[in-house]
This record gives structure tokens, C-alpha cells and sequence, in this order.
């Protein structure tokens, strides 16, 4: 089954960020800074703002370092952290 918080994710960076990043080509494993994907402190502001809307949560000052931001796959551990939070809502 494939995750779709994940999948969401990789939606977000591909489309709603200005990278000229094609979904298919993103590797979830691949760091998001030095190294990888490049992204800088812009970027990471607009993705916070894409995920917070898209997942309807708002991420903790102390999920918000270098850790938590490492790759794609580090991202959706911590939404689905912050999803299993929160109380059940209906789907819209």
C-alpha cells in the first residue's frame, strides 16, 4: 500500500514549489539540502506553509530543524505524527 502522506508530500514539492522537479523523478531518500534536492530557506518556508494547509495541522516549533527536513521520507514520519494527534475528522 503506498503512503499516501508521502505521496501528498511529494505532490507538494513537485507542483506547488517552483523547483522544475517532476513527481516521478523525486527519490524520497534524497536529502533536501547540501547534497541533494538544494532547497534553501525560502523553499523549506513555502513547503511548511503547502504541508500545514494540505494536512490541515500545524507543525511544532520543535519538529522544525534539520532533522525533521533531512529527506522526504522524514517529513511524512513527522505529518503522520502530528496527523495521529489529532482527532478523528470527517474526509472532505
Amino acid at each position: 500500500m503506498p503512503d499516501q502522506v508521502l505521496e501528498k508530500i511529494k505532490h507538494i514539492v513537485a507542483e506547488d514549489l517552483d523547483l522544475n522537479l517532476a513527481y516521478d523523478a523525486l527519490d524520497e531518500t534524497v536529502p533536501l539540502f547540501e547534497g541533494g534536492l538544494a532547497l534553501d530557506s525560502v523553499i523549506l518556508v513555502e513547503l511548511i506553509s503547502f504541508i500545514e494547509k494540505r494536512f490541515s495541522i500545524e507543525l511544532r516549533d520543535e519538529v522544525l530543524n534539520m532533522e525533521t527536513f533531512h529527506d522526504l521520507r522524514s517529513v511524512a514520519r513527522v505529518v503522520r505524527e502530528h496527523l495521529a494527534q489529532q482527532p478523528a475528522q470527517p474526509q472532505a
